[in-house]
């Protein structure tokens, strides 16, 4: 048996949409700790690892493992009208293969959707050492990356020291933003090697885009030409992290 009651239903909105810029559809790993996801994107360029622990919830029960795949799509559909001080139910019908949820505020609304076959496949955590860390406010990465958007399709990230630097250049035009270490919005520069590696911003964006309305402090860990790890800071221990692999450019 799986229940589980999360006081702010629009955060829980939030984490979904923030695990679907990746796959539509995912395994939801009930335990009796709490609730665990990690999927590849289709394309395999991607990772993202959520977990949601029981203390996250304001009632918890799950005495043993229930795998439920689900529909983000469409659970997403479901909530798109959540409303702020609203609540939400959810219980899984394991003879039925369906999810009941409730959402409580003013009104009652009730939704029940049908879950699919389970996936076979189990993705690894991947083992990397990282020699660059830093941590920031979600919403100056996010405007970064907006800007650099505007330039190219991918973007440069590298480390020095004293300074994070952001390079991008298309065909008519380049930019390039600067971080101090002594920025108001930089909570934190460790450099234990300078790195350098280049990614995607359709992906990035996507997912900086989607993290930023779950979480205001995000890490990023890379090495020179290495995947880029990106975790969104969550409250009673929860996590949301996502692995990206780099564009390995030409020397």
């Amino acid at each position: 048996m799986f229940k589980a009651v999360i006081s702010d239903a629009k955060l829980w909105r939030s984490l979904l949409a923030a695990v679907s810029t990746l796959v539509e559809e995912a395994d939801l790993n009930a335990t009796p700790e709490g609730v665990k996801l990690r999927s590849m994107d289709p394309s395999h360029v991607a990772m993202v690892d959520f977990e949601w622990p029981k203390n996250a919830f304001e009632q918890y029960e799950c005495p043993e493992t229930t795998k439920i795949r689900v529909s983000l799509t469409s659970m997403l559909k479901l909530l798109r009208r959540v409303g702020s001080n609203e609540s939400l139910e959810m219980s899984y019908d394991n003879e039925a293969k369906k999810l009941n949820m409730s959402l409580k505020g003013n009104i009652l609304r009730k939704f029940t959707m049908s879950t699919m076959e389970p996936s076979e496949e189990e993705v690894p955590t991947p083992k990397l050492d990282f020699n660059s860390k830093i941590k920031l406010a979600t919403k100056s990465l996010s405007d970064i990356i907006e800007d650099a958007q505007a330039v190219s399709e991918n973007v440069r990230l590298e480390t020095m020291k004293e300074k994070f630097v952001v390079n991008v250049a298309g065909e008519l035009s380049s930019a390039v933003i600067e971080l101090e270490k002594s920025s108001e919005v930089m909570f934190e520069l460790d450099v234990k090697e300078p790195s350098k590696s280049t990614y995607n911003l359709s992906y990035l964006a996507g997912i900086v885009k989607t993290g930023a309305s779950a979480s205001e402090v995000v890490s990023l860990e890379f090495s020179t030409n290495m995947p880029i790890k990106i975790e969104f800071e969550l409250p009673q221990k929860g996590h949301l992290l996502y692995y990206l692999a780099p564009r390995i450019e030409p020397e």
